[in-house]
């Protein structure tokens, strides 16, 4: 089996072959018919070619663009990227610094400049191979003969972080640090603090990340929710030797050391700036604009504002208090946004539905749907299962509620889980004010709801006697 490129595939797809801001526009009006989008890419950018290999060209370019995540996996649909660069296209600057910005977060650019430097730093001879070999020795591997590597390197010096007029020659490779700083919203040296450190301290940093609320936490339970969300584990007597110290001594946090009481008390902790600038805001920035809300300040926004602004009698108010709702938890569970399927103004502000996935140990689809409504029935539960197991094949369906679920839809639930492998997570209003409070507690909830998925999907009858 061909073992996939970590590097995006990007064969007639790079500035010297194509004109973004006219791809941009092709893709808008020929989307969801890639056959003909093909032919308007072949006769806009190959029609000098023999027609046979000019159609090659054209779905290698349409192979690129789903590769940059510039359309769906269909191949014809415009990714909500590629509508956000469709309307930059009269500042191509903004257009192109906003993409090589996807690159490096997204589709391992960072990992592509740091082999870069580290090269140079030691003096190695810089070409495609020996590239393609460093990279391989961290893990990224890149098929050889490939011009994924080139067309990388073309798209960021678009942006000014490599010479877009070097055609070889030392100045090649060379990085503009101030450039990549400016469009990245952190040094290389910022990202070379973060991979110094080991595993159990970045995903205690992750944690961090996932929760908007502001104010004291508790480290222990930010150590149990990266536990839970990362499969590090933590002995808590040892935590502030091995997490919080170092942590503290980089500028990411605040140590507070409680006295009060009898026995030894955990840790509480603040973020500090450093942190919100460094590890938090380019994180929720991407994570913002792939859900579509702009300004990203509405992902911070913490369950208690939210749940508050569920009650409003604005009804725009309510609805984005709805779709805030389902992002939360999307945030909070660490899980990839994929697409809304339902939006607030969809449906008159009754209920949202989004897809997320997760590729930690294993994948997972989710389809969370978040309702502002007193009581959720049977009918309800039973439409998103249908939805599931007919057409978006998820794993898991959660249904978040500011209200309650009738006994029969409970009841509905468990026997779905009994029945198939679809795993149905029903979040009431008041588990909703426990997280508000204390969003750590998600974890102690959804381990709650996992035991008894657990025992109600228990079997023996597969099992040979002896």
């Amino acid at each position: 089996m061909t073992k996939k490129s970590e590097i995006p595939f990007g064969a007639q797809f790079s500035p010297n072959q194509v004109n973004l801001p006219k791809l941009l526009q092709i893709i808008d009006n020929n989307q969801d018919d890639r056959a003909t989008l093909t032919r308007v890419i072949r006769d806009q950018f190959f029609a000098t070619h023999a027609q046979a290999q000019s159609l090659k060209l054209a779905d290698n370019t349409v192979l690129a663009l789903r590769a940059y995540e510039l359309l769906e996996d269909d191949g014809a649909t415009p990714t909500a990227l590629a509508k956000d660069l469709l309307a930059l296209i009269d500042t191509p600057k903004t257009l192109y610094e906003r993409f090589a910005q996807h690159i490096l977060i997204n589709l391992r650019g960072i990992a592509f400049v740091e082999t870069l430097l580290m090269m140079q730093a030691s003096g190695e001879e810089i070409n495609l191979h020996t590239l393609a070999k460093r990279l391989a020795q961290r893990g990224l591997h890149v098929p050889r003969g490939a011009v994924h590597l080139s067309s990388m390197r073309l798209w960021l010096a678009t942006a000014g972080i490599f010479d877009i007029n070097s055609s070889g020659g030392p100045k090649l490779y060379e990085v503009n640090q101030t450039r990549l700083k400016q469009i990245l919203g952190v040094g290389l040296d910022v990202i070379d603090s973060l991979t110094q450190l080991n595993k159990a301290q970045r995903a205690f940093l992750r944690a961090l990340s996932r929760i908007p609320e502001s104010g004291l936490l508790v480290a222990n339970k930010i150590a149990d929710l990266a536990s839970a969300l990362y499969a590090v584990e933590y002995n808590h007597k040892e935590l502030p030797k091995s997490v919080l110290f170092p942590l503290r001594d980089l500028g990411y946090i605040e140590l507070i050391k409680s006295t009060t009481g009898r026995g030894a008390k955990p840790y509480e902790l603040l973020r500090t700036d450093k942190f919100y600038q460094e590890i938090s805001e380019p994180i929720l920035a991407a994570a913002a604009e792939k859900a579509g809300l702009i300004p990203k300040e509405l992902f911070e926004r913490p369950l208690s504002q939210i749940l508050a602004d569920l009650k409003s009698a604005n009804k725009h108010v309510k609805g984005q208090a709805l779709e805030l709702l389902a992002i939360y938890f999307t945030r909070l569970i660490d899980l990839d946004f994929k697409g809304w399927r339902t939006r607030s103004t969809d449906t008159g502000g009754a209920e949202v539905d989004v897809i997320v996935e997760g590729a930690r140990l294993i994948f997972s689809r989710w389809q969370i749907q978040a309702k502002n409504t007193t009581t959720v029935r049977l009918d309800d539960i039973a439409k998103e299962v249908g939805l599931s197991l007919t057409f978006i094949y998820s794993n898991v369906v959660m249904i978040v509620t500011t209200g309650d679920f009738t006994k029969d839809a409970y009841s509905y639930a468990y026997h779905v889980m009994k029945t198939c492998n679809l795993n149905v997570i029903l979040l009431n209003g008041l588990e909703l004010e426990r997280i508000s409070q204390d969003p750590t507690t998600i974890i102690t909830i959804l381990n709650a709801k996992a035991e008894r998925a657990m025992k109600i999907k228990e079997r023996d009858d597969y099992f040979i006697n002896q």
